[in-house]
């Protein structure tokens, strides 16, 4: 009977160690075994047997919880790596510091068929990588490698300081801000190219990436952003040459700032210095298709010039699965040899289309940052979705025509195109494009040009 009672107690006290904290269960079992000992249930000798192993085991769990106290720390300190919507980002336990790795990928083919010829075609249109991050919580940066046409050519390139309050600034090879279809990544455009308004921007010099300084300020509903640029990374200068440089702003305001219903409303005012005794202008660009072996819009040669200015109004809207875009952007210059400023050359370009969701998403639309971003499928590839399914139409007109006393100069036309996007996850997007192009080459003495193409695209980005 004494040693089934001593096994009973025993058990019972092997028991208690899986129910109570470590500390408290190795003082209960020493006073346990004191209460047997003085009882006589056990002997003295039993006694240390037992006492000596329950003092072991406390030096083992101290142990023990010294080890784990240790590598949960080493857990806490080292840096958190992601892979959330398969971009690979690592971040330090503090948050102070993050690096983000990524790039993307656009492969393009092309038929075309014009009065010049018919022709077909294809090329990565884009393929890029970068790095960016952060630093000591308040400064960012980005470095950014692009490869098109066979040519290796630095895209982002800047450092930004978030710290101060009213606005953040930003130094370096980056977009200077003019232009919606401008402000908004070549990842989320609607159409496989920017309209020929944008086309006409960066002719100008106007728009684009730049070397310069920027400052970008937002509340919930509206964004104002402001730079002073030189022409960039680019341009190679000859001996004793300047940079032409230029100021702008743009501004933005949203009345209508709700997740699948908005309305965006924007103006961009932007003046370029065209420095070493004026600048010889003439701007030719494709028909929205970066594959198209001729260029058929063109201002002519307009002469020497000192500067210009160009004005841009925009406007876009969200209805669910329905969205509404357009642009205008006039640009007004000022020769350097003309006698009057009738004689001065000015264009305008504008453009609106639309698009619609088969599947019912709708377009992404930021007001604090005045742009659109990734559309995000209801049903994804892959996980037992069908993703996005995107028509959309645009029409695009530039009239680039000039008379003046050095005669004519410049041409007219426009860009019909129609649409269909493919979502599969939100990073892989199928696009196919079919343009119908118009071109009035009246005030150049030539043959008009039409033409179409059918081009498609398959890109990624991670």
């Amino acid at each position: 009977m004494k040693f089934k009672m001593l096994s009973l107690v025993i058990v019972g006290a092997l028991l208690s160690t899986a129910v109570i904290p470590a500390q408290a269960n190795n003082d209960a079992m020493m006073n346990l075994l004191k209460i047997l000992r003085d009882k006589g249930t056990i002997t003295a000798q039993d006694y240390e047997l037992l006492a000596n192993a329950a003092k072991a085991d406390k030096e083992a769990t101290d142990a023990t919880e010294a080890k784990v106290e240790k590598v949960a720390k080493k857990a806490d300190e080292a840096p958190k790596v992601s892979l959330k919507g398969g971009h690979l980002k690592i971040k330090s336990n503090d948050g102070d510091f993050s690096t983000q790795i990524g790039g993307r990928i656009m492969l393009d083919a092309a038929a075309f068929r014009s009065d010049l010829g018919d022709e077909t075609g294809s090329e990565v249109r884009r393929a890029r990588i970068f790095v960016k991050g952060k630093m000591y919580k308040d400064w960012d940066y980005k470095a950014q490698i692009g490869y098109a046409g066979n040519l290796i050519s630095m895209k982002d390139m800047y450092i930004s300081y978030n710290a101060w309050e009213p606005a953040r600034i930003r130094f370096g090879n980056h977009h200077m801000p003019l232009g919606l279809e401008q402000q908004t990544s070549s990842k989320y455009i609607t159409f496989m190219e920017r309209s020929i308004v944008s086309d006409a921007q960066d002719g100008a010099g106007e728009a684009g990436r730049a070397m310069g300084i920027t400052s970008f300020s937002h509340g919930d509903n509206w964004t104002l952003g402001l730079g002073a640029h030189l022409e960039g990374t680019s341009k190679n200068l000859a001996f004793e040459e300047n940079e032409d440089w230029g100021v702008g702003g743009r501004v933005t305001f949203a009345p209508i700032a709700e997740k699948t219903k908005n309305i965006h409303l924007g103006a961009a005012y932007h003046y370029q210095s065209y420095e070493n005794d004026g600048k010889e202008l003439g701007v030719s660009f494709r028909p929205e298709a970066h594959l198209s072996p001729v260029k058929p819009f063109t201002t002519g040669n307009v002469g020497q010039l000192d500067d210009g200015l160009s004005i841009g109004l925009e406007a876009a809207g969200v209805w669910g699965p329905f969205s509404a875009q357009s642009e205008y952007t006039y640009f007004d210059m000022n020769s350097s040899n003309n006698s009057t400023k009738g004689d001065d050359p000015n264009f305008n370009t504008w453009y609106v289309y639309g698009s619609y969701f088969l599947t019912g998403e709708s377009r992404s639309y930021s007001a604090k940052k005045g742009n659109f971003g990734r559309v995000k499928p209801k049903g994804i590839v892959g996980q037992g979705g069908s993703g996005a399914w995107e028509l959309a139409l645009r029409y695009s007109y530039a009239d680039l025509e000039n008379k003046s006393s050095f005669g004519a100069t410049g041409n007219k036309g426009d860009v019909s195109t129609i649409g269909l996007n493919w979502y599969a996850t939100p990073n892989i997007r199928f696009m196919a494009n079919y343009n119908w192009t118009a071109v009035d080459n009246n005030n150049l003495t030539k043959e008009d040009v039409d033409g179409n193409v059918f081009q498609m695209r398959g890109q990624i980005d991670f």
